[in-house]
This record gives C-alpha cells, sequence and structure tokens, in this order.
C-alpha cells in the first residue's frame, strides 16, 4: 500500500524531522553568538536546501524526459530554489528577506502537514517523494531559523515584498503557460486542493491578510514594550 497522508510513514516523518529541525534551530542559536557565526550558519543550511532542491528538479527532469521540467512552476518550488540563492548572497534583513520567508514559512508548513504526492510510490523513500519532503521541510525551517536569529525581523515598513513577490511569481507562472507551454503553473488553472475553494486568488487574499495582520500584532506588540503607540505620532515638547 503506498503511503497516505497521516499514514505511519508519513507521521513517522514528521516526527522525526520536526525532532532534527528544532534541534538544528537550538543548536543555532546555542552556539552562533556572533553576527558572522550565524550568517556562516544560514549559509549553509541554505546550501544543504539547495542540494535538496536541485536534486528534487533534476528527478523531475528524468521522470518527465524534459529539459524544461527544470523550471520550478510551483509556489513552492521557486520559493525553495529562491530561499537557497537569497540564503547564500543576500544580506542580513535584506528586503527581498520580506518575500521569501513568508512564502517558505506557509509553503513549507502545509507541505509537510499535506504532502499531496506522497503516494506516488510504494515507500515514502521513492527518490521523488522523499527530495519532494525534504526540501520542503529544510525550507521551513530554514526560515525559522532565520527568524529565530534575527537575521530577518519582520516589519510593517517592509509589508509590501511580499505582494511586490507574489505578483512576480504569478506572472512568472503566466510566463511559463502562454510562452513555454505548461500546462499549468503557480495553481493558475486548478486550485491547490483539487475540488476545494482554494484557488491562487482565494488562497493569496487569505495570505496577505493574514501577513498583515501578523504584522501590525508584532509591531503593537513591539511598541507596547517601547511605551509607545501605534499609529500615533510623537508629539513634539
Amino acid at each position: 500500500m503506498n503511503p497516505e497522508i497521516f499514514g505511519w510513514q508519513h507521521l513517522v516523518y514528521l516526527a522525526v524531522v520536526i525532532v532534527l529541525g528544532v534541534a538544528s534551530v537550538v543548536l543555532i542559536k546555542l552556539f552562533c553568538k556572533t553576527e558572522k557565526s550565524i550568517s556562516i550558519a544560514i549559509k549553509a543550511y541554505s546550501a544543504f536546501l539547495l542540494v535538496w532542491i536541485l536534486a528534487n528538479r533534476i528527478l523531475i527532469v528524468i521522470r518527465d524526459k524534459s529539459a524544461l521540467s527544470f523550471i520550478p512552476n510551483t509556489f513552492c518550488g521557486i520559493s525553495s530554489l529562491s530561499l537557497a540563492i537569497i540564503g547564500l548572497f543576500a544580506k542580513k534583513d535584506a528586503g527581498i528577506w520580506h518575500w521569501i520567508i513568508y512564502c517558505g514559512l506557509l509553503g513549507g508548513f502545509l507541505t509537510m502537514i499535506y504532502p499531496d504526492f506522497i503516494g506516488q510510490a510504494a515507500s515514502i523513500f521513492y527518490p521523488l517523494t522523499i527530495t519532494g519532503l525534504v526540501h520542503h521541510t529544510v525550507m521551513f525551517f530554514l526560515c525559522v531559523t532565520v527568524l529565530a536569529t534575527g537575521y530577518m525581523r519582520p516589519s510593517i515598513k517592509r509589508w509590501a515584498w511580499l505582494p511586490l513577490g507574489l505578483c512576480v511569481m504569478m506572472s512568472f507562472g503566466v510566463f511559463l503557460i502562454t510562452a513555454l507551454k505548461f500546462g499549468d503553473a503557480m495553481y493558475i488553472h486548478e486550485p491547490l486542493i483539487e475540488g476545494t475553494i482554494f484557488t491562487w486568488y482565494f488562497t493569496g487574499f487569505l495570505f496577505l491578510l493574514l501577513h498583515l495582520g501578523a504584522l501590525l500584532i508584532i509591531e503593537y506588540v513591539r511598541l507596547r514594550k517601547s511605551g509607545r503607540r501605534l499609529f500615533v505620532k510623537k508629539e513634539n515638547k
């Protein structure tokens, strides 16, 4: 019987990777105390992610017998590859982090919990399955590490990076469909979960609403700690 979502193989995988993922975040927090050491840890984590996403894309090329299949055509594929490259080359708290971190957190977490590709072979260790699972998992925990170490600080002032980034991703999806003749890309034609209302526009609206709400809460907490108020100008004395 092929693996199932929340079947025993999936649950064992989740138990193992959650322990390893949390341990990786804790160890980096404990032993990386300087900005340089944190940067090295982030780059090493990003390189590890790059290995897994490239392995997954190469296997997809072999399966499809098409070099075009190397191009990621899903949110998670684009997010994993982008996060790996950004992690290797972007500076601390660069604006582009404020797009990719939120995409990586959402895409990585949801796919860990609901990997709709898990049943494509008899074992979870089928190369396409395990590389897909691992690159989503590493993407999620890399994002958690970036936030936990303060390598990127969420800010309401940089809220626009996410909608701008999503617009670029959707435009890329349209290009894949119209210019390169992909059947679908970025879930433009089909919902994220078959037979549900989770189309790209409905899911995108919820994502942006959640993102903005979370940033407002974070900003409110920061201002309360500093004794100031949200949206209230400081009076001149």
